[in-house]
């Protein structure tokens, strides 16, 4: 685990940069820089199982990322499934994915790992570093992947919380952990309503609070609560009689 305070420092850094919709990409961009690596990609999960690229670095991280969602698999599909960082100094004697393997050497990856980012028993999202040289992490790298896995897993979180959140400290983090949860639970409960995989419901979900100009949070809290449905249109905020 990173200390709170330097992943404070890290998302302070990330978030100075203004509208949050640049978070990731400095999130990634800094990763890379502070590892020394080639490239960094950072993927959303469903479950255990990668469905999104939220951002990469130029160059390697974005090869990475693409080859990895093109050939549905490689390092990040492994973390998911195994909620641990999956290491991968040597691609090229690595015969767990021979696809991506053979695709990431023609790409200038030789070494590739991923971390995956959880809040608990949720998982919400992987943490890919690519680099040119074979070779381990260092004792060092690994604590700097660390922190930034526990601040990418932040910036994912705040991106799907409200306004009102904010990382002045430490405790901004456990603040931050409730989010998610509820969230995927609300999911849960609208993927049964309109008979969809947790992907499309997370997307209602998503179109009803833009729609109607709530948080995603607040909206999730009243779905688990059963004073929401979300079986109409998007454009449609149907509150359940009390």
């Amino acid at each position: 685990m990173g200390e709170p305070r330097v992943v404070a420092d890290v998302l302070a850094s990330v978030v100075s940069r203004g509208d949050r919709s640049r978070w990731p990409t400095a999130l990634v961009d800094e990763c890379a820089s502070a590892l020394g690596v080639a490239g960094v990609g950072l993927a959303v999960t469903d479950d255990r199982v990668p469905v999104g690229i939220v951002a990469a670095t130029d160059g390697v991280g974005r090869a990475g990322e693409d080859l990895q969602f093109a050939l549905g698999e490689g390092i990040c599909w492994h973390a998911a499934g195994a909620r641990r960082l999956v290491q991968a100094p040597d691609l090229s004697t690595d015969d767990r994915w021979v696809q991506f393997g053979r695709s990431a050497a023609d790409a200038g990856i030789a070494a590739a790992f991923s971390l995956p980012l959880q809040v608990g028993a949720v998982l919400v999202g992987v943490l890919d570093v690519y680099r040119r040289t074979a070779g381990p992490l260092s004792g060092e790298s690994a604590g700097l992947l660390s922190v930034y896995g526990q601040a990418a897993t932040a910036v994912l979180l705040l991106l799907t919380g409200d306004d009102d959140d904010r990382l002045d400290d430490a405790a901004g983090l456990t603040e931050l952990a409730d989010i998610r949860p509820v969230v995927h639970q609300a999911a849960g409960m609208v993927a049964i309503q309109l008979g969809v995989d947790l992907t499309s419901a997370l997307l209602r979900l998503r179109a009803q609070a833009f729609a109607t100009g709530r948080p995603l949070r607040d909206l999730a809290e009243d779905v688990v609560a059963r004073r929401t449905r979300l079986d109409g249109p998007p454009d449609e905020h149907r509150r359940t009689p009390r």
